[in-house]
């Protein structure tokens, strides 16, 4: 067994885990406010770059976040697993968001869809409806093990 639960390795994870998706939620949600005001403050030049810089973190950090999450799941010696309800719609959620994020904010080295400006607002909902329920989902972990923090 690599770690457990509370020992460095599986701490570590778990901090990459955290940062991850405070960066990529954290972007995802403030992305609109951002490009909003770029555009009405710097122009189309500046929203542009804010949009760039953006999309290059948004979606590498929520694939790293829902990577290191299910590494937590096999670092804790079968106390948190994929057969528990709230990692399993997590997980689930988790794909829908990444390509959702692709089709709203796609890395510049990286487009995947051809989306207009209608799909990409609908995909940006679904973003951010996916990571709102993820973060219940997280918080209360439903179906989870009795004494489960």
């Amino acid at each position: 067994m690599l770690a457990a639960i509370g020992d460095t390795p599986y701490n570590i994870v778990r901090l990459v885990h955290l940062v991850a998706v405070v960066v990529g939620a954290g972007l995802a949600f403030t992305a609109p406010v951002l490009a909003s005001k770029a555009r009405t403050s710097g122009g189309r030049a500046a929203s542009e770059a804010v949009a760039a810089s953006l999309c290059a973190l948004i979606f590498p950090s929520l694939l790293v976040a829902g990577v290191a999450g299910g590494a937590l799941v096999g670092m804790s010696n079968d106390f948190w697993d994929f057969g528990q309800r709230w990692l399993s719609l997590g997980g689930a959620i988790w794909m829908v968001v990444l390509a959702a994020t692709l089709a709203a904010y796609p890395p510049t080295w990286m487009q995947v869809f051809n989306v207009d400006d209608k799909q990409r607002k609908i995909a940006s909902g679904v973003v951010h409806l996916g990571l709102a329920v993820m973060f219940v989902l997280m918080v209360w972990k439903m179906g989870a093990p009795e004494g489960a923090w």
